[in-house]
């Protein structure tokens, strides 16, 4: 990594815990903020590993290690042994240390990689954390992913929660994250509650977007209509129902003239009771004349009796109507 301000090794101290400043996280990037988890090793064992500190005022600084001071306060201890650094070392030689201690003994999650960046350009010399020591750390080294990174610790925590229990990916949290700060919270509790895939969800982002860019709305707005919000509390729908119909309500909206066209099909095609062998697909988007019907057989007699059943369908008045667009009609629709 680079030398610029490589503090020198720690000394080992028994220091209170009173003179551990908790309010100050500069050099935090861990996600999970209760020690809990840590009480019953610390009681058994001891401290194994001691927190790293910075002489700071007339106590300390946490540059890793929160998790471990935090138990121990919940313990009740009044004083830990810690690893102090030099009071002169620097804030980014600080920085390597507190993300080193972390990405170089565990995967960090997204959001503690985009802490990881974003503390490392903000201490860095130049302004920008040298590829070397992002390489070294285990970090990114591609300029554009490490960009697009160091977004997500400044967005929402809700989005950021929505990223760390994976109901929204790195991609979707890219996209609603340029969103204003009320949609984008909006989708991220939408996809939570739905816990559905990344194309199902962009295209809700893009109905809701286009539905709102073309009536005025704010995103957030549309979201929030009753009929969609019935849906999300409807507790007799599984989440997969749910996702289906807040779907078919948003093209609805989106496309009032298509989907009227598809509705009206699907009653005249049940009307005909064409069966298992037979098979009838309409224009695709509903956009000129040409129909397809698809047949299927295993054996001849099975050809006859589809030969009568093409006759009664000729004739049938049902079908007469969806060719030429009698009744509530749809050849030529078009989409807005």
């Amino acid at each position: 990594m680079a030398s610029d301000g490589d503090p020198a090794e720690p000394c080992h101290r028994r220091i209170p815990l009173a003179d551990i400043d908790d309010g100050d996280e500069r050099f935090r990037i861990t996600t999970r903020r209760s020690g809990d988890d840590l009480h019953l090793s610390l009681q058994r064992l001891g401290l194994l590993t001691a927190p790293l500190v910075l002489p700071w005022d007339r106590g300390y600084i946490l540059v890793s290690g929160f998790r471990r001071v935090d138990a121990c306060r919940r313990l009740g201890w009044e004083a830990i042994p810690a690893r102090v650094l030099e009071a002169q070392a620097t804030m980014y030689a600080c920085a390597l240390q507190s993300v080193g201690e972390n990405s170089l003994e565990r995967p960090l999650n997204l959001i503690e990689t985009s802490r990881a960046l974003r503390l490392l350009d903000q201490y860095a010399p130049s302004g920008n954390l040298p590829p070397e020591d992002a390489s070294a750390l285990g970090l990114p080294t591609h300029a554009g992913l490490a960009a697009r990174l160091k977004t997500l610790c400044r967005m929402s925590a809700e989005v950021q929660d929505a990223v760390l229990d994976e109901t929204v990916s790195f991609a979707m949290a890219c996209e609603i994250g340029q969103l204003e700060e009320g949609p984008s919270v909006a989708f991220a509790r939408l996809f939570r509650r739905l816990k559905t895939s990344l194309n199902k969800q962009r295209e809700i982002v893009t109905l809701v977007s286009e539905i709102a860019c073309r009536d005025g709305l704010d995103p957030g707005a549309v979201l929030s209509e009753p009929e969609l919000l019935r849906v999300q509390d409807a507790e007799d729908l599984e989440r997969n129902q749910k996702t289906q119909s807040i779907r078919r309500l948003l093209r609805r909206r989106r496309f009032p003239a298509l989907t009227a066209a598809e509705d009206h099909f699907h009653a005249l095609r049940q009307r005909l009771k064409l069966g298992a062998n037979l098979q009838l697909a309409p224009p695709r988007d509903f956009e000129g004349t040409r129909y397809t019907l698809t047949l299927s057989f295993e054996r001849l007699e099975e050809v006859d009796r589809l030969r009568a059943r093409l006759d009664a369908l000729v004739r049938h008045p049902d079908f007469k109507t969806l060719l030429t667009g009698k009744g509530r009609g749809f050849a030529g629709t078009s989409v807005p």
